[in-house]
């Protein structure tokens, strides 16, 4: 409602200044002149544009307020909240004093917004005339000066209301006609017809705002297809998607030129099916751009009929996918590349979801496990291998399975003895990792391969019989030759001596003396290297007194020949071991002590001999110059070759620790008698 003078109304339902009772100095000229201007105001707003809705509809509350007497007009319009919020967005004041922006105070007048919002005319010559019920609005119309009002409901059919439309009086009190009622309700019409096409338009606008900014962000581009002119309508995005320029007209036969000759038929075909069929349109083709570069198109579409003429254009989007389409063709290639090296490879697939109970094994792994075709599918393959994992290597399989699962470890390499049900024992090699867990870190998805190594092992232990073979064979020699050198030369040798020392006593002095005696000493240096060499070949001490002090004697040995410190320390009692496994470790020491003679240009070692593990441990350590054991060298690598070769032969371990500048180690241990391989 509106104020007294001196007083800004928040809410101005109007009145007029305009005595209702004095005669009109032309009655039917100032009613035709009022008819006349809302003929003009319906027809100005017809057409009008969004842009000009307000200007206009202040316009027009101008003109009706100063034909008619109004001195202070405003268009409401209010929130979809709850509760709605009433807010003046027109107004007009004869005054041009006052433009109100505040929403409208409803605690003041609780009931004539009650009527507003309701949809229901309000119509008073003076605040006497609200009813009992509105004693809060009659106080506050008094209060800030309002004297008439009338409120009008913008409404169109019959949706709710969207807004009010008020007429006050601020000085007198004037009468509210019927006539003058229904010409105002027909400016109100009017007004909401402005205001709905311009909250249409503003919606349209948004929604076109929102798809632009949705395809904008999909990087995608929107386009139409009008079937009668065979033109396209595209936006920015759509153009640059094809090579077009911002001003290019785009035909069907311009479409037809960009896509990739072997695509065109493709394209074409699922135009025309949309068009005559209403078929949507899914079509992923090639274009070729202006600068000869080829991108990949995905388009999506469906056919839209315009109801005045019943032409049928077609409404899609197309998106650039020729990232995904070359990251396809390079999974296809790969996959093509895995399944070929798994074909040449021999190796066999298996994935298991564990959280669905299911299983997923190819042919491969049937064919090497011999799984038979009427096994139960799902976990019935994973039970029909686990029952014929061999039983000496079934607990140690499960175990590594079991460690995976529970995420101690995350991939495993295993080798093991597998029954097949009609070939017998075969070797696997199985490989698995996993690919999901759930949070508590356990496995839900596994997968794997297996290969049959079953002629790889029956290889390597043709080998490994091989080489013991020849190994017990250049033991068997060094032995044989021991003996004869022992046995024989030396002992010819001594008779050489003796013969030589008593011709050196039958000269008695002079130079043939001296000579002879020359002689008799070269003799028994060379006897005393040969039995050395002998001792080499085949230590008797380890026959006759056992491992520990062959390995003192031969530390004695080597520190008297090359002037090191070499010690030996070893603690009893130690555990028995096998001949070979004991020679093996002899030989290990013999091999490396030749070794920190020849390249350490150490000043000592040290050689420990130890019961670990139910066996024995051999360490040998240099305080040397040390060495990269991935490039130990041709003399090194070839003596630790050796070492491997003999340890293999009786199922021990060899290690080496040694960095440039701090040393050596070369720890061997071999199982005790009895132990299992």
């Amino acid at each position: 409602m509106a104020a007294a003078a001196d007083e800004v109304p928040l809410y101005s339902p109007g009145m007029s200044s305009v005595d209702p009772h004095a005669p009109s100095a032309d009655p039917v000229g100032g009613r035709f002149e009022f008819e006349t201007m809302l003929a003009e105001l319906s027809s100005r707003f017809v057409n009008l544009a969004p842009a000009d809705v307000d200007h206009e509809i202040e316009d027009a509350l101008r003109r009706v307020s100063e034909s008619i007497g109004i001195d202070f007009a405003v268009l409401w319009q209010w929130s979809a909240t709850e509760p709605p919020v009433i807010t003046p967005t027109h107004s007009y004041d004869v005054n041009k004093a006052y433009r109100p922006t505040d929403p409208l105070q409803q605690e003041d007048y609780p009931w004539v917004a009650q009527q507003m919002l309701a949809g229901r005319t309000v119509a008073i010559s003076t605040p006497d005339d609200l009813p009992a019920e509105a004693d809060i609005d009659r106080t506050s119309a008094r209060r800030t000066g309002i004297v008439s009002n009338l409120t009008l409901p913008l409404a169109i059919g019959g949706e709710p209301p969207v807004g009010a439309l008020a007429f006050n009086t601020l000085v007198r009190e004037r009468e509210w006609p019927d006539t003058l009622v229904a010409r105002l309700q027909l400016v109100a019409q009017v007004l909401t017809n402005a205001i709905a096409r311009k909250r249409a338009d503003q919606a349209l606008r948004e929604s076109d705002e929102r798809l632009s900014l949705a395809a904008d962000a999909a990087d995608a581009g929107l386009w139409t297809f009008d079937a009668a002119s065979g033109l396209f309508w595209a936006t920015a995005r759509a153009r640059a998607l094809f090579g077009y320029s911002p001003d290019e007209v785009i035909s069907l036969a311009r479409l037809q030129s960009s896509v990739h000759p072997d695509d065109r038929e493709a394209v074409l075909t699922a135009i025309e099916r949309s068009v005559q069929a209403g078929d949507p349109v899914n079509v992923e083709y090639r274009i070729v751009l202006p600068d000869g570069s080829v991108r990949w198109i995905a388009s999506r579409g469906r056919r839209q009929v315009a109801p005045t003429r019943g032409a049928a254009h077609l409404m899609g989007v197309s998106t650039d996918v020729t990232e995904r389409r070359r990251a396809e063709e390079a999974l296809r290639v790969s996959e093509t590349r895995l399944s070929t090296g798994a074909d040449l490879a021999g190796l066999a697939f298996y994935e298991v979801d564990l959280g669905n109970r299911t299983a997923h094994v190819d042919d491969r792994f049937r064919d090497i496990c011999g799984v038979p075709a009427d096994c139960e599918p799902a976990f019935g393959v994973l039970d029909f291998w686990m029952e014929h994992l061999h039983p000496d290597d079934r607990p140690r399989v499960l175990d590594q399975r079991e460690a995976m699962h529970g995420g101690r470890i995350e991939r495993l390499s295993i080798e093991y003895r597998f029954m097949h049900p009609t070939d017998g024992e075969r070797w696997i090699h199985h490989a698995a990792g996993v690919a999901t867990r759930d949070p508590a870190g356990h496995a839900t998805r596994t997968f794997g391969v297996l290969r049959d190594v079953t002629a790889v092992k029956r290889v390597e232990g043709e080998l490994r019989s091989l080489s013991q073979r020849l190994i017990r064979a250049q033991e068997e020699e060094r032995a044989l030759l021991a003996r004869e050198l022992h046995d024989d030369v030396t002992q010819r040798l001594a008779v050489l001596a003796i013969d030589a020392g008593r011709a050196e006593l039958a000269a008695h002095g002079g130079a043939h003396a001296e000579v002879m005696r020359t002689i008799r000493e070269g003799i028994v240096r060379l006897s005393e290297d040969i039995h050395a060499l002998a001792y080499q070949l085949h230590p008797s001490v380890l026959e006759e007194l056992g491992l520990a002090e062959a390995l003192k004697a031969e530390c004695e040995r080597q520190g008297r020949r090359s002037g090191l410190d070499i010690s030996a320390d070893v603690a009893a009692p130690l555990p028995a071991v096998s001949a070979d496994a004991a020679l093996c470790l002899y030989r290990v020491a013999q091999e490396a002590l030749n070794n920190v003679a020849r390249h350490a240009q150490a000043r000592s070692a040290r050689v420990v001999l130890r019961q670990v593990d139910a066996g024995l441990l051999l360490a040998v350590r240099d305080d040397g110059v040390g060495f990269d054991p991935a490039d130990p060298g041709r003399g090194r690598s070839l003596g630790l070759a050796s070492m491997r070769e003999r340890l293999q032969f009786v199922h021990g371990t060899l290690d080496i620790e040694s960095v440039p500048g701090s040393g050596t180690a070369v720890i061997a241990w071999v199982p005790g008698a009895g132990a299992s391989p």
